[in-house]
């Protein structure tokens, strides 16, 4: 039996258009938070980073359930050797829920900054499907 796997998603990956250009199939999503992370900007790149940060404000996300070893592949080669899939615990409607998140590894290139959504989705999702979306994407 092939194992799925829960993910949170907490950038680029909570939009649908990046989210499908990544994963073939089709999972149920809702929003989920997360406490003990922060999520902050990438020098040059319009993508946040997830860093441990214990006293940091709950994180809004969104979570993928069960998704497939096949899309796991696909989500693990989009996110590049900058990041590494680990296990988190998230609350979505008031209950815990194990899922996989990405963790930044490059901290060099990580910005004391928060990342903001809204500004992503208004000025940085467009130039982000053009671009990393594009380079980072599997190919087939």
């Amino acid at each position: 039996m092939t194992e799925h796997h829960n993910v949170f998603t907490y950038g680029s990956l909570m939009f649908p258009a990046v989210w499908e250009r990544v994963v073939r199939g089709q999972y149920d999503s809702s929003e989920a938070t997360i406490h003990g992370f922060k999520r902050v900007r990438v020098r040059g790149r319009e993508h946040p980073a997830l860093i441990i940060a214990p006293q940091a404000a709950p994180l809004i996300g969104r979570l993928y359930r069960d998704v497939d070893p096949q899309d796991l592949a696909r989500l693990d080669h989009f996110e590049t050797g900058s990041y590494a899939r680990v296990g988190v615990a998230v609350t979505v409607g008031g209950v815990a829920v194990a899922a996989h998140a990405y963790l930044a590894l490059d901290v060099h290139s990580l910005l004391d900054a928060e990342w903001n959504v809204s500004e992503f989705e208004q000025h940085g999702l467009r130039v982000f499907l053009a671009t990393y979306a594009v380079e980072n994407a599997p190919k087939d």
